[in-house]
């Protein structure tokens, strides 16, 4: 079978959007025999035999393992290098608390094993943190203009209005902290940063946490690969 044909099986394949994706899976999954795969072909055919596909973008495929993980699997060099920016930051011990964990990743980058998490909303969100979901975004984007320094992003920065304690009390919060850190020291956009999507609800210490689990991209791949 096409690589072409396989994708379309993927893309028009029906699924049951009243079906919890907590279903139990195949015992029959392993990861050993996954990683001696050695084409897109034989993964992505392993991955629909034993998975659950619950979500697809233009460049990864995101697949449930079991109740504390899912795959990752790149469909292009996008995804590879999504993949691979993923597992290094990852690895960072200051940005663990503000990062989904990844457990495995291949060589190669053609997939990465990442800690599962729930959907956030703002509500959630400020249920968690405390903060309005939009007030989170402003302050955000005023980071972002702030460390990226030109003229028009120094006048976009003026306009963004948030009352100072609120700000003030964002930055003494632990998970908000960390992200706009995660601006000023990682020469990351801030645009997938105000979407809810790019972010989920984990157990720390047995309690509910936000973290981010889309992160595979910063200023070079994305002139490289989104403009």
């Amino acid at each position: 079978m096409k690589i072409g044909e396989i994708y379309q099986q993927i893309l028009t394949a029906s699924i049951n959007e009243n079906e919890s994706i907590d279903e139990e899976y195949p015992s029959s999954w392993n990861i050993e025999e996954f990683k001696k795969l050695r084409s897109f072909n034989q993964r992505i055919q392993y991955c629909q035999q034993h998975l659950k596909r619950i979500s697809s973008g233009s460049s990864r495929i995101v697949y449930k393992v079991d109740d504390e993980k899912v795959l990752k699997l790149a469909k292009n060099k996008k995804g590879l290098s999504q993949n691979e920016l993923e597992a290094e930051y990852s690895s960072y011990d200051d940005l663990s608390d503000i990062l989904a964990r990844t457990f495995d990743s291949a060589d190669d980058n053609t997939w990465v094993e990442m800690e599962l998490a729930k959907k956030l909303t703002p509500p959630i969100f400020k249920q968690i943190t405390g903060f309005d979901w939009e007030d989170y975004k402003k302050v955000m984007d005023k980071q972002y203009y702030a460390v990226n320094p030109t003229k028009d992003r120094w006048r976009m920065a003026d306009k963004i209005v948030i009352p100072n304690e609120i700000e003030g009390q964002m930055w003494e919060n632990e998970f908000i902290y960390g992200m706009l850190s995660l601006l000023g020291n990682y020469d990351i956009p801030v645009g997938d940063l105000l979407r809810t999507n790019s972010y989920g609800i984990v157990k720390r210490n047995g309690e509910d946490v936000v973290v981010l689990i889309d992160y595979g991209i910063n200023h070079e791949n994305y002139e490289s690969y989104y403009t």
